[in-house]
Formats: C-alpha cells, sequence, structure tokens
C-alpha cells in the first residue's frame, strides 16, 4: 500500500523512529541498519519488530530442513493441532492398558508406553526413556515383554 500511496508512506514515516526501516519495509528487505544493540553491537536490525538482527539468530539458530530453532516442529499446522489434541487427550486420562503374563503395558495417545512387572520389580512411565541395550537385554529373556510392544505398536522382529 505505501509503494503506491505516497501520502501513506509519508504517514508511515512520521509514525517511526527508524526512517530507514519503513525504506526496508517498502523495498520488501527483512531487515534495516538502524543504531547500534546496546548487547551486541550490531546495527541490523528486523523490520518486523526493530529486534536485533544478531541477537534473535543466536537466541533462535537456524536449524536445516526445520526453520528458526526447530519450533514448530518441522509440523504443518494439522500436525502441530494433531500433536496439542493428543496431548489433551493424555492429560484428561485416555489410555489403552493391557496384560501380557506379568507384564502390564499402558500407551498413550502420544505415543508413550508406560511398563510395569512387579515380578521383575520393573515399572516404567516411559519405556522410550529405558536405554535399548536394556530393553533388548530383559526382551530376550522375557518373550511377554515382546508381546507387549508388539501390541503397542513397536517393530519387535
Amino acid at each position: 500500500m505505501a509503494r503506491a500511496d505516497p501520502a501513506f508512506e509519508q504517514a508511515l514515516r512520521r509514525q517511526t523512529l527508524y526512517p530507514q526501516r519503513i525504506d526496508a519495509l517498502i523495498a520488501g528487505c527483512t531487515y534495516f541498519i538502524g543504531k547500534p544493540c546496546e548487547r551486541c553491537g550490531s546495527v541490523k536490525r528486523r523490520v518486523f519488530d526493530c529486534a536485533c538482527w544478531s541477537c534473535k539468530r543466536v537466541a533462535r539458530p537456524w536449524i536445516t530442513g526445520r526453520g528458526w530453532d526447530g519450533s514448530a516442529q518441522g509440523l504443518t499446522r494439522a500436525g502441530r493441532e494433531a500433536r496439542a489434541d493428543e496431548r489433551r487427550r493424555e492429560a484428561a486420562g485416555e489410555v489403552l492398558g493391557f496384560e501380557v503374563g506379568d507384564w502390564r503395558g499402558r500407551v498413550y495417545p502420544t505415543g508413550r508406553l508406560a511398563v510395569d512387572c512387579d515380578r521383575l520389580s520393573i515399572h516404567s512411565s516411559d519405556w522410550g526413556e529405558v536405554p535399548p541395550a536394556r530393553i533388548f537385554e530383559i526382551a530376550s529373556t522375557e518373550p511377554d515383554l515382546v508381546e507387549v510392544m508388539r501390541r503397542a505398536g513397536w517393530s519387535v522382529d
């Protein structure tokens, strides 16, 4: 709009401390040269919010294939909403439980597997956090554990 309307452009310039920010905005740039940052001394600033470009880069590093800091976790909006729904369902107490021999398993909507075996004094609220070598060691002598993991959707073959 500012490109087509000089009056609008002038109004924008009067509202800001950084006329060069408006120049960058009109030019379609993402940064402009402004006053030095108090923290790092850089003069490169973001058009979006006048924040120091360098400090923002340090605070939110670029992760190849995932964007700035991976905050979106590489997911689409629908993917983020699905993850949030899974977390809500888990917080509400939704769980699929089953028992095989001495082993009890609970699968939560987020995919977390909780495993219990009183005979071996194993009580894990998140079986995925157990080191794979330990899981293999136990599963090699406990076929019921293998069946619990299979029912939970783990690849055990």
